[in-house]
């Protein structure tokens, strides 16, 4: 366990099997429901208080989330099965609540930091993120790592899952990792899919092995809102990250650079979707008052600590240097609620969770 003056960290030990190739939700989700039908239900609970507060009514939430449940998701969303069995077994909502929740990141707003690098000591490269999320101390208590199984009971993939949500932001499997971050483009929701759907389905898609068959694939999708995709391989200078616009991509790649480093802002050098960046801080703040900041503000001050810190020589292997840098503020901040550490070579995740003192 890690500590520090604003979280405690924790290492997440247990494993949930997910057995992805089931044809019922019973199947695909029993080991899950078993275990934490319980933290399952305190995090609808949550979730939906988190919709509540925003100033809409409840009836109008509940109304819209009805409306496009049968008109939209019913017959054209991805895992809806799934998401109905959930709402029966774990929360007290509506079928239709738990759509719409599942299809929070298209809809939702929250902040990520990425890092992919060689690890010379190893001689791989990894990828360590952060997800902050509204909700953080709902989602650590929620936070479990899942092995994605097929048929056979053989693993796919490894990812680190949130009880209740089908969809994934992170994972991996032999060949490479992904990991998904919010992009700051307002009033870009539209009836494509999710993309936490896609990434799922990308982990399960057994053919799709390696860095160059997952970057192709991710290039061709079409999303319900714009978002960063990173991609981290094997080899050195496998990582790359994918800018979803609405209708254009955008393709940014490691190169000859020792890492590749996504927050919550366009690329300021190469992206063609700067106008959507926020406009950052320009004042000076104490630690406390970065820690408190917004994200999507504080976004290119987390891209500078990260930067400054990995050029230079650390006495740490790469594991313990990321780990000291995700502590420092804002990159460390009151929604932070996940780290996760990648090992594309073996497929092998670490997966922690961030809870508030």
């Amino acid at each position: 366990m890690l500590t520090n003056p604003y979280k405690q960290i924790t290492k997440v030990s247990e494993s949930r099997k997910v057995y992805f190739q089931e044809t019922s939700p019973e199947a695909i989700w029993k080991e899950l429901v078993a275990k934490d039908a319980g933290a399952m239900k305190d995090l609808c609970v949550a979730m939906s208080q988190l919709v509540y507060e925003v100033g809409v009514p409840k009836f109008v939430v509940h109304f819209g989330a009805s409306l496009l449940y049968h008109l939209v998701y019913r017959w054209h969303g991805h895992y809806v099965n799934e998401s109905d069995y959930l709402a029966s077994r774990c929360s007290d909502m509506s079928a239709s609540l738990m759509a719409f929740l599942q299809r929070q990141y298209t809809l939702a707003h929250m902040g990520c930091s990425v890092v992919m690098t060689w690890d010379e000591e190893n001689e791989e490269m990894v990828c360590f993120r952060s997800l902050d999320w509204k909700g953080a101390d709902d989602i650590a208590l929620s936070t479990r790592r899942f092995s994605f199984v097929n048929k056979h009971d053989k693993e796919v993939a490894q990812v680190a899952g949130i009880t209740a949500m089908v969809g994934v932001l992170t994972g991996a499997k032999k060949g490479f990792s992904v990991a998904i971050n919010y992009a700051p483009w307002k009033r870009s929701a539209r009836f494509k899919s999710d993309p936490t759907f896609l990434i799922r389905d990308l982990l399960e898609d057994e053919r799709i092995t390696s860095y160059e068959q997952a970057k192709q694939k991710v290039k061709s999708w079409e999303v319900g809102s714009p978002c960063f995709i990173s991609i981290c391989g094997v080899k050195k200078g496998e990582a790359c990250v994918i800018e979803l616009g609405e209708k254009k991509v955008h393709l940014r790649e490691i190169g000859e650079k020792p890492f590749l480093i996504q927050m919550n802002h366009y690329d300021l050098e190469t992206s063609p979707f700067v106008q959507h960046n926020e406009k950052p801080y320009d004042i000076e703040m104490s630690a406390k008052e970065w820690y408190d900041s917004e994200l999507l503000k504080n976004s290119q001050k987390r891209e500078k600590i990260f930067k400054e810190k990995l050029e230079q020589k650390s006495p740490l292997n790469m594991q313990d240097t990321l780990i000291k840098l995700y502590q420092e503020v804002p990159i460390l901040n009151y929604e932070t609620a996940q780290w996760v550490y990648m090992k594309p070579r073996s497929g092998e995740i670490e997966v922690y969770s961030v809870l508030d003192k």
